[in-house]
This record gives structure tokens, C-alpha cells and sequence, in this order.
């Protein structure tokens, strides 16, 4: 039995696949796109980190079951062409494509699912757990069926297959890796030498130079992808990051690639379209992640004197230069469903600073320092190294005497996330279309997980907050799971178990000659499959 309701999902996704298969041929054919980021990626499947970079990249070369549509994120056939929900809203019935191939020549089908999110995807993605922990069995009628039973019914599930998120890997190289345990998998050779079913695969990767992805003569959707290449330039200096947009060398700066200062400049370039569009369903938020486990940083009044001490509008306008607005809790103030707007914006008060750290019993010594701390900066570019400075030398007003120490990239993540060897340390994360996909993972206590990037660094535990993450996760009543929301907004707005920043506002730039890059709200997390340069 299925409702209307389904029965309209399938008719949906029956015309969305019939689409697919009758798309509209690429306007022209050929050529390379060329993009910069920085920092370059650290591996090419974000199941060894979701990070920006590795997403941008390795969302060429793998898919999920489902692709999305619009800044609301419609649910479109992907390597699933159709799918039905029972009644209970338990099942979920995804049927795949026949005809898909590996880059390596093998066929796909349902087993590979099955394998990549059972024995990777679960366990060892950030969000892995969110998405799939009210997953009950995983069953494969036969090759081309993937059957999902839950527990309860979960609101998002609809949105968890992205690309990025639920990547689905060749079972046949999997099974060639030991899955017990995250290290082997994270430094397995999927990570660097990637085996995907998406529209462009690996040709040549030079550490410190260039990633070259090259077209898929395989890929199932016929004319498709449109693009000959996808090259990545890494140029750490931003200056030079300008030059190559500017000069015509580069094609795309996606989600801010350009320093803050440069943005605006570039713009307004005749050659140069810009938009924030694009980036909806991401909600980027930027924080200090405090380590709990250190005194004097377990006391909240010391956390809410570092918060008092930081001019967060200063931070947007002089720091990000204007590219945010600050921030107020975990879910992004552009988030309509699910903002907190009884929340109140954080206080900027040197002075009440000084009397909390005062209270707590810190008080300055001989030489006006009551404490010291160290500080990782987010290794993203020349603004973070900016916001540390800024950290440090307000702190110092204070008398916290802050350390700051420069790491690469996976320097920084296993610093955090892995030794958890931090005081405080200057990241962002994205909220996701929805709070429990792309906020819960940061702030339940079952996420305080060595080596999971971008989760509980913090060793943040409230009960009642993982009471009210579970709740939320399967609340199909959208009052209802408004208040959960809210009230945990409330608590960690409170408690401060990160130091809630600035709400970034992503610009992405690309020369006028490279068209359809903007087709839903994770746009440069899409396989750009469909984009084509003049």
C-alpha cells in the first residue's frame, strides 16, 4: 500500500528518470574548467573528511542514490531513478539504474550500496550516524533494488543522499580494505586514487599543484558530462588566487576561494559573474571550539568572558569584510524553519569580561596574565589567519595570554579531532538543510569520537541536549520539533560550548563563459555534469 502522498513521489521520480534519460544535450561539448581553492584537498572522498576542499572535488567523481533541485533541495533520481515510501514512512524502495559502470569497467548494482553504508558511510563519516543510526536492516532483493528499513521514521531521510554525504563506493575495492576500524579506511586508496560512478574521474594528481579530473566516456547519462575536464589549481596566496580570475587564466573561485578583500573588487569586473546563490541548504557557521577538558575552559564563566571579549561585528566588517552577520547560536538566523528568534545576540563587553574572569578565580598576576591558552587557526587562508591575531590580541586585553600555532591541513584535523591536543581553535561548520544532518553531529555526546572530523572536539556532554537531538531526529510534528529545536538553541546559546562567531555568507565567482554551475542549494558540491564553458 502506498498514500497519495507517495504515490505522487513516484509519479515525481518516474518523470524526473524518464528526464534523465531524455536530458537535454549539453549546448557545447568540451574544453576544461579551471577552479581554485585553498587549502587543496587532503584526500579525494570526503569519507576521509568533509572539509571543503575534498568535498568540491570529490563530489565529481562519486555519487549517491538521489541528485537535488532548487535552493529547497528537491529530491531528483541519481543512480536510483525511482524509489516509493510505505505508508509507515519506514520503508523506503529505491530502484537503481542498469547499465552503470566503475571508472575501473565493473558494473554497479544494489550490493554496493549496501557495502559503502553499512561499512563505511555509517560508521565513519561525521554524519554518518545521523543519517543511518534508525536504519534497522539494509536489504537487496536483487542487483537493482536497495531496501531501507528504519525503526521510526526519520523527517530528513529524503536528504541524506548527497554526494558528499552518503557516497557510494565500489563494494569490490572495499572489500579489499579492513573496514573494523577507521584508520585503514582513511588511508585507504580510495582516499588518494579514487574509483567512482561520476561524470569525470581521476587522471593526475601533483601534490601542491594541480588536481586533473577527466571526462567519463562511461557515464550513464548520455551526452553527459558536458565539460572535457575539471582541473583544480592549488595556489596557496590569494593575491595570486585574484590574478588567475581576474587575468581569465582560472574559471571559477567557488564559496568564497577568493580573500574576503578581493571579492568585492572582482565582481565588478565585466568578465566575472558573482552570486551568493547556491549555498543554501549549507548554512555555514563559524565558531571557537573550546576543549572541555581543560581547566580553566570547563567553566562556563571563563567562556563567556572570552565571548564577551570579541567584537563580533568587527569580526564580519573588518575581518570577513562584510561577508557575514554574527552569529547567535547553532542554526544560521537564515535557516526559516528552525531559528531561534527569541535568542539574544551575544553581548560585546570587555569591562564585564575582565569582573567574570575576576569571579572565577583567575586573577592576573605580576604581569597582568591570568592565564594561558593555545590556538589553532583554521588553515584556510589569509582571513583566518587574520581572525587569530584578532584573538590573541584581545584576549591579551583580558589577561588571557593566547599562544597561536600554525598547522597544513591535516596537521590541524588531527590535532583537533584526533589528539584533541587544542585549547581553542577557529573552524566553521555547515548546518545542512536540516538541524540534525548538519548541527546534531557537533553537540550529542555519542559524537565525541577520536578521528571523526568536524564532530565533538570539545567533549561537550548535556544530557538534555542529546534528549532533545533524539527526539528531534524522529519527530514528524513540525511544532513539535520547532520547540526541541529551539530549546536547544537556548542551551548551547548558554552554555558556550563553542564560541559562536559569525554567520558566513558564501560568494562564488566564475567568468561568464562557464554556464549552469548554480542548480541547487549545494551547488558546488554538485557533479557539475551539466555545466559547459562557451
Amino acid at each position: 500500500m502506498t498514500t497519495n502522498l507517495t504515490k505522487a513521489i513516484m509519479g515525481a521520480a518516474a518523470l524526473a528518470a524518464l528526464a534523465g534519460t531524455a536530458a537535454a544535450q549539453c549546448p557545447k561539448t568540451g574544453g576544461t574548467l579551471t577552479y581554485l581553492y585553498h587549502p587543496e584537498p587532503t584526500a579525494l572522498s570526503t569519507i576521509a573528511t568533509s572539509a571543503v576542499p575534498v568535498a568540491i572535488v570529490s563530489t565529481k567523481i562519486y555519487e549517491s542514490l538521489l541528485t537535488y533541485e532548487g535552493a529547497g533541495m528537491t529530491p531528483k533520481p541519481g543512480l536510483a531513478e525511482s524509489w516509493t515510501v510505505s505508508d509507515d514512512q519506514k520503508t523506503y524502495t529505491f530502484k537503481l539504474r542498469q547499465g552503470v559502470k566503475w571508472h575501473d569497467g565493473k558494473p554497479f548494482s544494489a550490493d554496493d550500496v549496501k557495502y559503502s553504508i553499512e561499512k563505511v558511510v555509517k560508521p565513519y563519516t561525521s554524519r554518518g550516524r545521523v543519517y543511518f543510526g534508525d536504519v534497522e536492516a539494509i536489504e537487496t532483493p536483487d542487483p537493482y533494488t536497495v531496501v531501507f528499513k528504519l525503526k521510526a521514521p526519520v523527517p530528513f531521510f529524503m536528504n541524506v543522499f548527497q554526494p558528499g554525504e552518503a557516497p557510494i563506493l565500489p563494494k569490490h575495492i572495499l572489500e579489499t580494505i579492513d573496514t573494523s576500524a577507521s584508520g585503514p579506511v582513511r588511508q585507504s586508496s580510495l582516499m588518494r586514487q579514487p574509483v567512482g560512478t561520476g561524470p569525470f574521474k581521476l587522471k593526475e594528481w601533483t601534490r601542491g599543484s594541480h588536481v586533473i579530473l577527466e571526462r567519463n566516456p562511461d557515464y550513464w547519462r548520455k551526452g553527459h558530462p558536458c565539460l572535457d575536464q575539471v582541473v583544480l589549481r592549488v595556489l596557496p596566496d590569494g593575491a595570486a588566487r585574484a590574478i588567475a580570475m581576474e587575468s581569465g587564466e582560472a574559471d571559477v573561485a567557488p564559496m568564497s576561494a577568493l580573500p574576503e578583500a578581493e571579492i568585492e573588487r572582482i565582481a565588478k569586473l565585466p568578465h566575472i559573474q558573482a552570486t551568493k546563490e547556491g549555498a543554501e541548504a549549507l548554512g555555514p557557521n563559524m565558531w571557537l571550539e573550546v576543549n572541555l577538558r581543560d581547566k580553566p575552559l570547563s567553566d562556563v564563566r571563563v567562556r563567556r568572558a572570552i565571548s564577551m571579549a570579541l567584537d563580533r561585528s568587527r569580526i564580519v566588517d573588518v575581518i570577513w569584510y562584510g561577508q557575514g552577520t554574527p552569529a547567535t547560536g547553532p542554526i544560521v538566523s537564515a535557516n526559516p524553519n528552525f531559528y531561534n528568534k527569541a535568542l539574544k545576540p551575544f553581548v560585546y563587553d570587555p569591562k564585564a569580561a575582565n569582573r567574570l574572569l575576576d569571579e572565577a578565580g583567575y586573577k592576573r598576576g605580576a604581569d597582568g596574565v591570568r592565564f594561558r591558552m593555545t590556538q589553532n587557526f583554521l588553515p584556510y587562508g589569509e582571513s583566518w589567519v587574520r581572525l587569530g591575531e584578532y584573538i590573541r590580541q584581545e584576549l591579551g586585553k583580558i589577561g588571557i595570554a593566547v599562544d597561536t600555532k600554525s598547522l597544513d591541513l591535516a596537521g590541524w584535523l588531527k590535532a583537533v579531532y584526533t589528539d584533541w591536543d587544542f585549547h581553542l581553535t577557529s573552524t566553521f561548520s555547515h548546518n545542512y538543510s536540516d538541524p540534525t544532518i548538519g548541527v546534531q553531529r557537533t553537540f550529542i555526546s555519542s559524537s565525541i569520537r577520536k578521528g571523526a572530523t568536524f564532530t565533538n572536539s570539545m567533549g561537550y556532554q548535556n544530557a538534555r541536549v542529546d534528549e532533545l537531538f533524539a527526539k528531534a531526529a524522529r519527530e514528524t510534528d513540525k511544532a513539535a520539533r520547532k520547540k526541541q529545536f529551539d530549546e536547544i538553541q537556548q542551551i548551547l546559546h548558554d552554555e558556550l560550548p563553542v564560541i559562536f562567531l559569525v554567520e558566513l555568507s558564501y560568494t562564488s565567482l566564475w567568468n561568464k563563459r562557464v554556464h549552469g554551475l548554480i542548480t541547487n542549494g549545494i551547488s558546488m558540491y554538485s557533479s557539475w555534469d551539466s555545466v559547459w564553458k562557451e
